[in-house]
């Protein structure tokens, strides 16, 4: 349900390995704890890259550019239960009413705290989003020992579960555990394994409720969305049982690596624009490079996380990285307008029609194979203690 965030450009970005075979497209580092809003039509420039957030396992090779003429390709046609407490709601008339706006509809629930659409565009691209990161995580479902087809039983929660693909991916997968989906929109299918349950329900309430603990909990792309992390690790932690573990996959801040990906571009001031004004509301991106921090400081002894890369599209010369670029593209560049519409007409003094310019001609530079940008993906997870 998350976005793509705003962009650093230039040579200064640390730069992932070249023409990596899949496997190794993909690095783990393990850390142990001691312890402005843009305005139309022009958008706010993007924040630096912070320093304090090192990728050692990046050096200063580049991803390495496919010869391929770049006007020879164009990414833009690719043929590609019983957990319910006094803080869950029903679903009832006015949670299905959906707020209507500028031709998409939002959720009633807790209206206004999300910024993205639920609409059946924007479901139907979630879906595919989800398609990327199986092609990223190389099938998988995440990196922690719960996702080990072999793992045992129990009992699961998916934050911002979104059209609950992933809950149900997890289902079929570990018929003997229990899913419980949650989300501020019922967007989610009716026909869906036993083992899957689906709750309206706000992540942000100051106490969870769930009768029991969690032996894993999951969230995805909820950058944009949650306004404190290190609190929201603190409840995730508390709702685990002894030994029970959390992961959490994000993008980062785009890169480039060779000067193609500059402010002068239409997807350079999408991205700042979506920045700024999620800043504006206080939920700003994320930065992934201390997702670890915040898991430590909520308690969490031991962090592992694994890094990979989206590109833009297809231009990396190699193969796997070119797939996930293409699928990539898919997802992203069909998101800017659902990304952006409600957040600047709503308080940025922006009109539909220029976000929809800004947006068509954004989704034109994603498509575009000379630009040469990547979306950094890290997935971090982490135990709670057999001994708290």
């Amino acid at each position: 349900m998350a976005s793509p965030p705003p962009p650093s450009s230039g040579p200064a970005s640390p730069a992932p390995a070249a023409a990596t075979t899949p496997a190794a497209a993909t690095t783990t580092t393990t850390t142990s704890s001691p312890a402005a809003a843009g305005s139309p039509p022009a958008a706010a420039s993007a924040p630096a890259a912070d320093p304090s957030s090192p990728q050692p396992e990046q050096s200063n090779v580049q991803v390495e550019v496919d010869d391929v003429d770049p006007d020879d390709h164009d990414d833009a046609d690719s043929a590609l239960g019983d957990d319910v407490q006094s803080s869950t709601a029903s679903i009832s008339s006015s949670i299905l009413k959906f707020r209507e706006e500028n031709g998409r509809t939002y959720h009633a629930f807790r209206d206004g705290k999300y910024f993205f659409p639920n609409d059946e565009k924007e479901n139907e691209r979630l879906d595919l989003q989800h398609h990327v990161w199986l092609v990223s995580l190389e099938g998988r479902l995440g990196y922690a020992p719960p996702c080990e087809i072999d793992a045992p039983p129990g009992r699961v929660l998916d934050l911002g579960t979104g059209t609950g693909i992933w809950a149900i991916d997890f289902a079929d997968e570990h018929p003997q555990s229990t899913v419980i989906g949650i989300d501020l929109s019922p967007t989610q299918p009716s026909f869906v394994p036993p083992n899957v349950h689906f709750q309206i329900d706000d992540m942000d309430e100051p106490e969870w409720t769930f009768s029991e603990p969690f032996d894993y909990i999951h969230l995805r792309l909820m950058t944009g969305s949650i306004a404190d992390w290190t609190e929201l690790f603190k409840k995730i932690y508390k709702n685990l049982a002894p030994g029970g573990w959390v992961e959490v996959q994000e993008l980062g801040i785009p890169r480039c690596d060779d000067g193609t990906f500059h402010e002068g571009l239409a997807i350079h001031k999408a991205v700042s624009l979506l920045g700024a004004g999620l800043e504006a509301v206080g939920r700003p991106l994320v930065d992934v490079y201390k997702l670890k921090d915040y898991m430590k400081d909520a308690g969490f002894p031991e962090v592992k996380e694994k890094h990979g890369y989206w590109p833009s599209n297809s231009w990396p010369k190699d193969p796997k990285l070119k797939e996930i670029g293409t699928w990539a593209n898919s997802s992203l560049s069909t998101g800017f307008e659902g990304f952006l519409l409600a957040l600047s007409t709503r308080d940025m003094g922006w009109t539909p029609a220029e976000v929809q310019v800004l947006s068509a001609q954004a989704r034109a530079d994603m498509n575009n194979r000379r630009i040469h940008t990547y979306w950094p993906v890290v997935c971090a997870y982490a135990q709670k203690p057999l001994n708290p």
